[in-house]
C-alpha cells in the first residue's frame, strides 16, 4: 500500500505545484506593474496600500494561467494575491476550484480552502479542506481525498487526515483509508514514504499465490531507483513446496543507445535438495566510435528449470537456450567482428555432444566499384573454432572473394550477376578419416533478370485516391561447382555446399494505396504483397533448410506462395506456403489473420504446418460485447499430438477507473488461476492466485 499512496501523492503535488506556484510575466493590457492582467466589472487601486481591488466577474491572467472569481485583490508591495467567491484556476487543462485562494508571488507560498482539484493528465480528482504550499518544496494537505474515477460517487478513493510532504525527500501520512464505493476496506494510522518527482524507491505490492508445482507462494519485491539511468528490483520469493528464492532485475540506459538488462533468479529447491536458477543478460555497449559490444545470455542451472519455473508461453517448453557475445568493428567499407556462441540442448541428457562455436571471427570488405565500371569487388571471410566434449572438434576457415555486375538494359530490364570462389580449410581431430588438415575450393555464380512494370489507377473512393500496381517478373540462375567432399569434416550445412545448377522464376505483385483528404498530406499504405516462385534443377542436387526435399531427382522444386494483405486497417492476412507438384502435397504452410472492429473486439488465428514435423494452430479472441465485461481466449492446439499445448481464459470486469481481472491458464503439468485488481492511473494491486 505504501507505493500506491506515494505515487498518488507525487501526482497530486505535481498538480498543486502547477496551480499554486505561478510565475508572473508581463501581459499585454489591463495589467499591473507586476505584470498581472486584471479584468473585472469594477477595478480600483488604493495608493496608500498599493493594492488593486476587483469585484464582479473577475478574471486574472498570468503565465498561461487564468483565474476566475467573484472578488480578488493584489497587493503590489508584498506580492500577495487573494481570490474569493467561486474561485476557479485553469492551467493546461488542469482545474482548481475553491472557496478562496491566496498566494504570494515572491515566496510562492499559498493555500486553497475547501478545494477541488482536477489533474487532466492522470484524470486525478483531489478534494481537501486545505491544500497549502508551506515552503519551496514543502506541502501540507488536510482532510484530503483523491481518486481517478469520474462522478460524484467514485468507484474507489483514498483519504488522509493529514499529509506533510517534502519533495525529493520524504512524506508522512496520518489516518489513511482506502474506500470502494464509499465502503472503507483498508486503514493505517501512520505512513512514512519517499516522495520523488520522477521515480521512487520502495516496496512494491507483495504477490500471493498457489500452483501445482510451487504450492503456496508469497513474494516481497523491492524497487530501488539507483540513479536517473538505472534501477534494480529485488524479489524475495517464498514457496511452500520449493523453498525460498531470490530474483533480481537490473536495468540501465546509457548514452548513444547503450543499454543493458540483467535478470536472474535463484532458489534452493527443498524438493530436489539443490540450488537452481537462471541468468539472462542482454547488453549493447559502444566501446569506441566504431566499435560495439553485444551480449545475449540465457543460462539455467539444469535442464528442467524452465519446465518447473518458466511461466511465459513458448519458454517453458523450449528445446535450446542460445547465448552469445560479440565485439564488432566497422570503418567505411570494412566490417570485422568476433563472436562466441554457446548452445544448451535441454532435451539431451547432457551438453557434452552439443556443438559450440567459440569463437567465430569474421572480416568483410563491402563491394567496391572497380575503375568506374558497374563492376564491384567484395570479400567475406570467417574463422570458426568448433568445440564439444564428445565428438569431432577443430577449426574451419572460409575465404570467399566475389565480383558483382549491375546494369539496366534497354526496355527497363535490370541485370544483376555475381560470382566468386569459396575456399574452405580445416584442421580437426576426433573426426575419424577427416582428422588433420584438409580443404576444398568451389566456384559459384548467380544472376538474375527482372523487369518492373508499373501502373497507377485513379480510384477516388472515399479517402482512397489512387492505387499503384507494380508487377515484377524475374528469372534467376544459380551455379555451384560440384566437388567431392566426403573426406571433409561435417560440423554444419556450410560444410556441404551442394553442386548444382538451378534455374528459377518469380512473379511479384505489389498494390499500394494512396489515401488522403483535401488539404492534408497523403498517406501511403501497402494493400497487397503477393509472390509466386519456383525453381528447376538443371543438374546436381539440392537442399532446402526450410522445407522437406522429397527426392532431388524431381527436377521441379516446390511452388512457393507468399502473401501479405491489409485491405483494411482493421484486417491483416498473411500466408507462406510451399506445394510439392511431384507428390501433389503441401510441404509447409504458415497462415494467419487478425481482425478488429476498432471498439475492442478482436479475432485472429495462426496455423503452422510442416509435413512430418509439426501441425498446430493458435487462436486469439477478444470480446467486449457485454459491457462492462471483456473476454479473451488464447488456445494452442496440436493436431499431431491430439491435445492442447496451452489454453488461457481471461475475463475482465472493466469500469471507468478500475478493473478486476480473472484468468485461468492450463498447460501440461500445471493449472493456474489468477486474480488481479487495477486502479487506473495508479497501477495494480498485485496478483492473487487462489488456487
Amino acid at each position: 500500500m505504501v507505493t500506491m499512496i506515494s505515487r498518488s501523492v507525487t501526482i497530486l503535488l505535481g498538480a498543486v505545484l502547477l496551480t499554486l506556484s505561478p510565475g508572473l510575466s508581463p501581459a499585454a493590457e489591463n495589467q499591473t506593474p507586476s505584470g498581472l492582467k486584471i479584468q473585472a466589472d469594477t477595478l480600483t487601486y488604493d495608493t496608500p496600500t498599493d493594492t488593486y481591488q476587483a469585484t464582479g466577474n473577475v478574471e486574472l491572467q498570468w503565465d498561461g494561467s487564468t483565474l476566475f472569481s467573484d472578488r480578488a485583490s493584489f497587493q503590489q508591495s508584498t506580492g500577495d494575491a487573494v481570490a474569493t467567491g467561486k474561485v476557479r484556476l485553469l492551467k493546461e487543462g488542469n482545474t482548481l476550484a475553491s472557496e478562496s485562494l491566496s498566494v504570494n508571488i515572491e515566496s510562492q507560498k499559498g493555500e486553497a480552502e475547501n478545494a477541488e482539484l482536477f489533474y487532466k493528465q492522470k484524470n486525478l480528482y483531489v478534494k481537501g479542506r486545505k491544500l497549502a504550499k508551506t515552503g519551496l518544496g514543502d506541502y501540507r494537505l488536510e482532510q484530503a481525498t483523491f481518486t481517478t474515477c469520474d462522478g460524484p460517487s467514485p468507484g474507489w478513493k483514498f483519504s488522509a487526515g493529514k499529509l506533510d510532504v517534502t519533495l525529493d525527500e520524504y512524506g508522512t501520512a496520518r489516518n489513511v483509508l482506502f474506500y470502494v464505493k464509499g465502503i472503507p476496506l483498508f486503514y493505517t494510522p501512520y505512513l512514512v514514504f519517499p516522495v520523488m518527482r520522477e521515480r521512487q524507491s520502495g516496496f512494491l505490492f507483495p504477490h500471493i499465490g498457489s500452483s501445482n508445482k510451487k504450492g503456496f507462494s508469497f513474494g516481497i519485491p523491492y524497487y530501488w531507483a539507483v540513479s536517473p539511468s538505472q534501477d534494480l528490483t529485488v524479489d524475495l520469493d517464498i514457496q511452500s513446496k520449493r523453498g525460498a528464492g531470490l530474483g533480481i532485475d537490473y536495468l540501465y540506459m546509457g548514452n548513444a543507445g547503450n543499454h543493458g538488462n540483467l535478470a536472474a533468479y535463484g532458489i534452493y529447491d527443498t524438493q530436489e535438495r539443490r540450488g537452481r536458477g537462471e541468468v539472462k543478460l542482454v547488453q549493447l555497449q559502444s566501446v569506441a566510435s566504431s566499435m560495439i559490444f553485444r551480449s545475449d545470455f540465457d543460462l539455467t542451472s539444469d535442464r528442467n528449470f524452465l519446465n518447473d519455473y518458466g511461466e511465459t508461453t513458448g519458454v517453458y517448453n523450449r528445446q535450446f537456450l542460445d547465448s552469445s557475445a560479440s565485439l564488432s568493428w566497422r570503418r567505411q567499407a570494412y566490417l570485422a567482428d568476433i563472436e562466441g556462441r554457446y548452445a544448451d540442448n535441454l532435451n539431451a541428457p547432457n551438453n557434452r555432444a552439443t556443438l559450440q562455436r567459440l569463437p567465430v571471427v569474421r572480416f568483410s570488405a563491402m563491394p567496391q566499384q572497380l575503375l568506374g565500371a558497374p563492376l564491384y569487388a567484395a570479400l567475406d571471410s570467417e574463422f570458426t573454432n568448433f568445440h564439444r566434449v564428445d565428438g569431432s572438434r577443430g577449426e574451419r576457415f572460409i575465404l570467399n572473394p566475389s565480383l558483382s555486375y549491375y546494369r539496366t538494359l534497354p526496355a527497363g530490364v535490370d541485370l544483376a550477376a555475381r560470382g566468386g570462389y569459396q575456399l574452405r580449410l580445416y584442421d580437426v581431430n576426433n573426426a575419424g578419416a577427416a582428422n588433420g588438415a584438409s580443404g576444398v575450393g568451389l566456384g559459384w555464380a548467380n544472376g538474375s533478370l527482372s523487369a518492373p512494370l508499373e501502373r497507377v489507377y485513379e480510384v477516388g473512393h472515399g479517402e482512397l485516391q489512387r492505387i499503384r500496381h507494380t508487377l515484377v517478373p524475374e528469372i534467376d540462375y544459380a551455379f555451384t561447382q560440384e566437388r567431392s567432399q566426403g573426406n571433409l569434416p561435417l560440423f554444419d550445412y556450410d560444410d556441404r555446399p551442394l553442386g548444382q545448377q538451378l534455374l528459377g522464376w518469380a512473379l511479384t505483385s505489389y498494390l499500394t494505396g494512396r489515401y488522403g483528404k483535401a488539404g492534408a498530406a497523403p498517406d501511403y499504405r501497402e494493400l497487397l504483397f503477393l509472390r509466386l516462385s519456383q525453381g528447376y534443377q538443371l543438374a546436381g542436387s539440392r537442399r532446402d533448410l526450410l522445407n522437406v526435399v522429397d527426392d532431388d531427382r524431381d527436377r521441379l522444386t516446390d511452388l512457393r506462395l507468399e502473401m501479405r494483405a491489409k485491405p483494411d486497417p482493421r484486417l491483416t492476412v498473411a500466408l507462406d506456403s510451399r506445394y510439392n507438384p511431384n507428390l501433389g502435397k503441401i510441404s509447409t504452410a504458415n497462415a494467419g489473420f487478425d481482425l478488429t472492429d476498432g471498439i475492442g473486439d478482436t479475432i485472429g488465428a495462426s496455423y503452422f504446418y510442416g509435413r512430418n514435423s509439426l501441425n498446430y494452430i493458435e487462436g486469439r479472441l477478444g470480446l467486449s460485447l457485454v459491457k462492462p465485461f471483456v473476454f479473451n481466449y488464447t488456445p494452442r492446439y496440436s493436431f499431431d499430438k491430439g491435445n492442447f499445448l496451452e489454453s488461457l481464459y481471461a475475463l475482465e470486469y472493466r469500469q471507468q477507473c478500475w478493473s478486476l481481472n480473472f484468468s485461468f491458464q492450463e498447460r501440461p503439468g500445471n493449472r493456474e488461476f489468477l486474480v488481479s485488481f487495477t486502479l487506473y492511473g495508479l497501477g495494480s494491486f498485485g496478483k492473487i492466485k487462489p488456487f
